[in-house]
Protein backbone atom coordinates (compact mmCIF):
# COMPACT_ATOMS: atom_id res chain seq x y z
CA UNK A 1 0.00 0.00 0.00
CA UNK A 2 2.91 2.32 0.40
CA UNK A 3 3.43 2.47 -3.38
CA UNK A 4 -0.05 3.94 -3.98
CA UNK A 5 0.43 6.83 -1.61
CA UNK A 6 0.97 10.22 -3.28
CA UNK A 7 3.64 12.43 -1.86
CA UNK A 8 2.79 16.14 -1.65
CA UNK A 9 6.19 17.55 -1.04
CA UNK A 10 6.92 21.06 -2.33
CA UNK A 11 10.60 21.06 -1.43
CA UNK A 12 12.78 22.24 -4.33
CA UNK A 13 10.03 24.00 -6.26
CA UNK A 14 11.50 27.41 -5.35
CA UNK A 15 14.80 26.43 -6.91
CA UNK A 16 13.13 25.39 -10.14
CA UNK A 17 11.08 28.58 -10.28
CA UNK A 18 14.19 30.64 -9.52
CA UNK A 19 16.12 29.02 -12.36
CA UNK A 20 13.21 29.57 -14.76
CA UNK A 21 12.94 33.23 -13.71
CA UNK A 22 16.70 33.66 -14.16
CA UNK A 23 16.57 32.22 -17.67
CA UNK A 24 13.65 34.51 -18.59
CA UNK A 25 15.42 37.61 -17.24
CA UNK A 26 18.69 36.70 -18.96
CA UNK A 27 16.96 36.01 -22.28
CA UNK A 28 15.05 39.28 -22.07
CA UNK A 29 18.28 41.15 -21.40
CA UNK A 30 19.94 39.61 -24.44
CA UNK A 31 16.99 40.52 -26.69
CA UNK A 32 16.87 44.10 -25.38
CA UNK A 33 20.63 44.43 -25.81
CA UNK A 34 20.39 43.26 -29.43
CA UNK A 35 17.57 45.69 -30.19
CA UNK A 36 19.44 48.60 -28.63
CA UNK A 37 22.63 47.81 -30.56
CA UNK A 38 20.65 47.70 -33.83
CA UNK A 39 19.02 51.05 -33.00
CA UNK A 40 22.40 52.61 -32.20
CA UNK A 41 23.83 51.31 -35.49
CA UNK A 42 20.92 52.89 -37.39
CA UNK A 43 21.53 56.21 -35.63
CA UNK A 44 25.27 56.07 -36.40
CA UNK A 45 24.50 55.39 -40.06
CA UNK A 46 22.07 58.33 -40.16
CA UNK A 47 24.63 60.68 -38.63
CA UNK A 48 27.35 59.51 -41.04
CA UNK A 49 24.99 60.00 -44.01
CA UNK A 50 23.94 63.47 -42.85
CA UNK A 51 27.50 64.67 -42.28
CA UNK A 52 28.70 63.15 -45.55
CA UNK A 53 25.86 64.87 -47.43
CA UNK A 54 26.80 68.22 -45.89
CA UNK A 55 30.44 67.63 -46.84
CA UNK A 56 29.41 66.69 -50.40
CA UNK A 57 27.25 69.79 -50.73
CA UNK A 58 30.13 72.01 -49.61
CA UNK A 59 33.24 70.29 -50.94
CA UNK A 60 32.20 67.49 -53.31
CA UNK A 61 31.91 63.74 -53.23
CA UNK A 62 35.56 63.15 -52.31
CA UNK A 63 34.97 65.01 -49.04
CA UNK A 64 31.80 62.99 -48.46
CA UNK A 65 33.78 59.78 -48.89
CA UNK A 66 36.38 60.89 -46.33
CA UNK A 67 33.74 61.97 -43.80
CA UNK A 68 31.72 58.77 -44.13
CA UNK A 69 34.77 56.54 -43.83
CA UNK A 70 35.90 58.51 -40.77
CA UNK A 71 32.55 57.66 -39.16
CA UNK A 72 32.93 53.94 -39.85
CA UNK A 73 31.01 53.49 -43.10
CA UNK A 74 32.01 50.54 -45.26
CA UNK A 75 30.62 51.89 -48.53
CA UNK A 76 29.57 55.27 -49.82
CA UNK A 77 27.71 56.37 -52.92
CA UNK A 78 27.45 60.03 -53.83
CA UNK A 79 25.78 61.85 -56.70
CA UNK A 80 24.16 65.16 -57.54
CA UNK A 81 20.44 65.38 -58.15
CA UNK A 82 18.67 68.67 -58.90
CA UNK A 83 21.44 70.72 -57.31
CA UNK A 84 21.53 68.63 -54.12
CA UNK A 85 24.14 66.15 -53.03
CA UNK A 86 22.63 62.72 -52.32
CA UNK A 87 24.79 60.42 -50.23
CA UNK A 88 24.11 56.82 -49.21
CA UNK A 89 26.33 55.16 -46.62
CA UNK A 90 26.41 51.58 -45.39
CA UNK A 91 27.59 50.76 -41.89
CA UNK A 92 28.59 47.29 -40.71
CA UNK A 93 26.04 45.39 -38.66
CA UNK A 94 26.49 45.29 -34.87
CA UNK A 95 28.61 42.35 -33.62
CA UNK A 96 25.64 40.67 -31.96
CA UNK A 97 23.68 40.70 -35.23
CA UNK A 98 26.73 39.31 -37.05
CA UNK A 99 26.92 36.42 -34.55
CA UNK A 100 23.23 35.60 -34.92
CA UNK A 101 23.48 35.73 -38.71
CA UNK A 102 26.51 33.44 -38.62
CA UNK A 103 24.72 30.94 -36.36
CA UNK A 104 21.77 30.82 -38.75
CA UNK A 105 23.98 30.51 -41.85
CA UNK A 106 23.20 33.96 -43.24
CA UNK A 107 25.30 37.01 -43.95
CA UNK A 108 24.69 39.98 -41.66
CA UNK A 109 23.18 42.89 -43.61
CA UNK A 110 24.88 46.25 -43.74
CA UNK A 111 22.82 49.12 -42.37
CA UNK A 112 22.31 51.70 -45.11
CA UNK A 113 21.07 55.26 -44.80
CA UNK A 114 20.71 58.09 -47.31
CA UNK A 115 20.78 61.81 -46.87
CA UNK A 116 20.42 64.85 -49.10
CA UNK A 117 21.93 68.31 -48.69
CA UNK A 118 21.89 71.39 -50.89
CA UNK A 119 24.75 73.81 -51.28
CA UNK A 120 22.82 76.97 -52.07
CA UNK A 121 21.23 79.19 -49.48
CA UNK A 122 17.72 80.49 -50.15
CA UNK A 123 17.57 84.02 -51.54
CA UNK A 124 16.23 85.36 -48.22
CA UNK A 125 19.45 84.40 -46.44
CA UNK A 126 21.93 85.81 -48.96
Amino acid sequence: MVANRRVHDDRGVGTVLGVILGVVVLSSGIVVSALVSIHVAHQRASVAADLAALAAASHGCAAAQRVALAHGAVSVSCFEQAGDAVVTVAMPAPPMLVRVATWTGHEAPAIARSSRAGSALPAAFE
